[in-house]
């Protein structure tokens, strides 16, 4: 068989034989971690093994080169949602504040996990705590480095938040601009949304400024925005999600907004493979 990873720049040719485990997975498939033991026992290289890793998960990454734009709230409230649903999510915190983190121990929900890590730990830690998980999503640190390249090209979606602002705006564009050359470079699966955060719940003229600077630089967003609001502050307090803490709130409903959102975007690859998203 002929494997092209175009997201890790790698080309591969083996002849092999996959011997699936048992029990076996959806429509008889082996399930990821058993297909992951069968290629280290077999020794195929780590990037063999994370081609098929990708075939099983969806992978959302967070990123922005500045602080206080919502980053990990978002996070947070979204990786709450998907477990919420009855998926098993894997959270890894990159931010050098450990937000999600000490937030999940707080939350205590079934199917979440969120590991905090530094940057030299994201790719051992990646490829071995990922292949169980319906979904991964990576709070990456506020500023631009080597590990925001990395888990860009191993993303599905690279989710942009931003205030309506003029200086959100320009680094949001510096992010998208990495995202365009991660693709150039040949990871060709790799999408990405901005979102706006922080709004007013009403429309100002700096919201109207912020939708014509996108339009006029083209920049692919989210039609839904997160308001400010109380419940994603709280939420940090009291460990519950806007989704659990108040389901029929505003809160609540920009975020399952949010989600059916990305489940549009990455949900035909992964319908493809059999896995929700």
């Amino acid at each position: 068989y002929r494997y092209l990873s175009s997201r890790f720049l790698l080309v591969e040719e083996h002849r092999c034989v996959i011997r699936p485990c048992s029990p076996a997975g959806e429509q008889g498939r082996p399930q990821p971690h058993c297909l992951k033991s069968n290629f280290q026992t077999s020794g195929y290289t780590a990037g063999f093994i994370d081609l098929f890793i990708e075939e099983y998960i969806v992978i959302l990454s967070f990123a922005s080169s500045k602080g206080g734009v919502g980053k990990s709230t978002t996070c947070a409230a979204i990786a709450a949602k998907l477990a919420q649903n009855g998926k098993s999510v894997l959270v890894l915190d990159l931010d050098l504040n450990q937000t999600v983190a000490r937030w999940a121990k707080k939350a205590d929900l079934p199917g979440l996990e969120a590991l905090a890590l530094a940057p030299e730990d994201f790719t051992t830690v990646f490829r071995e705590k990922v292949g169980g998980f319906d979904h991964v999503l990576i709070d990456l640190a506020g500023t631009r480095e080597a590990t925001l390249l990395k888990a860009m090209a191993r993303s599905d979606l690279v989710i942009v938040p931003a205030q309506a602002s003029e200086p959100d705006l320009r680094e949001a564009l510096v992010i998208i601009d990495d995202i365009r050359d991660v693709v150039e470079a040949g990871a060709k699966g790799v999408q990405y949304r901005l979102l706006l955060t922080k709004l007013f719940p009403l429309p100002t003229r700096v919201t109207m400024f912020a939708h014509r600077e996108i339009a006029r630089h083209k920049m692919l967003r989210f039609a839904t925005g997160l308001v400010e609001r109380a419940q994603y502050r709280e939420m940090f307090l009291t460990g519950k999600a806007p989704t659990l803490a108040e389901p029929n709130g505003k809160a609540a409903r920009e975020i399952t907004a949010l989600v059916d959102e990305i489940i549009a975007v990455v949900g035909k690859r992964a319908n493809k493979t059999g896995r929700a998203a």
